[in-house]
């Protein structure tokens, strides 16, 4: 459930150091090859010291969030690891996290997208991996892996339909751990997947037929939302999503 992507973005070229786990702890290598009807259009496994040009790093408030804020210093590259942490900023009077896109190089109607990823515990600090339309018109909005950040044991996939309407599934699982989420977008149909394996299918004359790009994010939200939680006194000072790689691929022309 993301509006917050109405804003703008900069390229980040030059990155501090930060962040909790290391690539000596990931074991899950990056796919590297096409798949049977999928031809690789992106693959990232951060193993830079700054954000690839792949990526824009979101600059700005989240729309329909007041108590949010995207800087492009909240996200990070070090040791095989994308970082977007979330921590309270007194100077700003509210927590500010990060998020990135590919709105500038990866824009394509239908697609399979693949995300190695974790998050920190943190009350009202909630993730996002997503995908949003590239001119910014929302909805639609698919949302493959996220939380209302309440806690890391229950996964939601939700589509946000032309005209309003949501179709949402979840599962459950430990999100502090390392997890593959994904999306295999085709024609009426999503098909929701976690480490591998198809968990959810929607057959739905409303799932979206126009370019859209990928995002990775994370938000603290106002108190009060009917959905997501806002943070409170046990939220810790620093909270992280992390992502150890991304792969994105394109259909296959018949």
């Amino acid at each position: 459930m993301w509006r917050g992507l109405g804003l703008a973005m900069a390229v980040v070229l030059t990155l501090p150091s930060c962040g909790t786990t290391s690539a000596g702890d990931v074991a899950s290598a990056m796919p590297t090859a096409d798949l049977a009807g999928w031809r690789r259009v992106l693959s990232d496994d951060f193993t830079g010291s700054s954000l690839s040009s792949r990526w824009a790093a979101y600059d700005g408030q989240p729309s329909g969030d007041p108590a949010g804020w995207f800087d492009p210093a909240r996200v990070t590259v070090t040791e095989g690891i994308l970082t977007i942490r979330g921590a309270y900023v007194k100077a700003r009077g509210k927590w500010v996290t990060g998020g990135v896109s590919t709105k500038h190089t990866l824009k394509q109607v239908y697609g399979k997208y693949e995300v190695r990823f974790r998050a920190d515990r943190g009350t009202g600090i909630a993730y996002a991996l997503l995908l949003w339309p590239v001119d910014d018109s929302w909805p639609p909005e698919i949302d493959f892996a996220e939380d209302n950040g309440a806690g890391r044991d229950r996964l939601y996939s939700t589509l946000h339909a032309i005209g309003g309407s949501q179709i949402e599934r979840s599962t459950t699982g430990d999100f502090t751990d390392w997890h593959v989420a994904g999306v295999e977008w085709t024609p009426g149909r999503l098909a929701y997947t976690l480490d591998g394996k198809v968990w959810a299918t929607l057959l739905d004359d409303r799932v979206p037929d126009r370019p859209m790009a990928l995002a990775l994010q994370s938000q603290a939200w106002y108190c009060g939302h009917t959905w997501q939680k806002c943070p409170d006194s046990t939220t810790p000072e620093t909270v992280d999503l992390q992502v150890d790689w991304v792969v994105a691929y394109a259909r296959r022309s018949a």
